[in-house]
């Protein structure tokens, strides 16, 4: 049987700059370690779908430069408020923005 886990850099290395990533889900079950080697690796230009809402690891990949449009039905820090990097980029026309339901 092929193993199947594999570490957070691994994990890291499947995400060239321009690739879809979906991630997720508010403030909860975010994939931290993951998503700090994906912004240590450099990656670029990566279209971001938020599932279901964006929070902590969307504006960390937003902020940190990694995403070039961002699709979502909404990105907060929950009891947090706005995330401050989404809106940072998006007041600023450096993230494309598109809805979804």
């Amino acid at each position: 049987m092929k193993e199947k886990v594999v570490s957070a850099a691994q994990a890291a290395q499947m995400v060239e700059s321009g690739t879809h990533l979906g991630v997720g889900s508010g403030m909860d079950m975010n994939p931290m370690p993951v998503v700090r080697e994906i912004i240590k690796k450099g990656v670029t230009d990566l279209a971001l779908t938020s599932v279901l809402t964006g929070g902590y690891v969307a504006d960390l990949l937003i902020g940190a430069g990694c995403v070039a449009s961002a699709q979502f039905p909404q990105i907060v820090m929950d009891e947090f408020g706005l995330a401050p990097q989404f809106r940072k980029y998006s007041e600023s026309g450096r993230l494309l923005n598109l809805e979804t339901m």
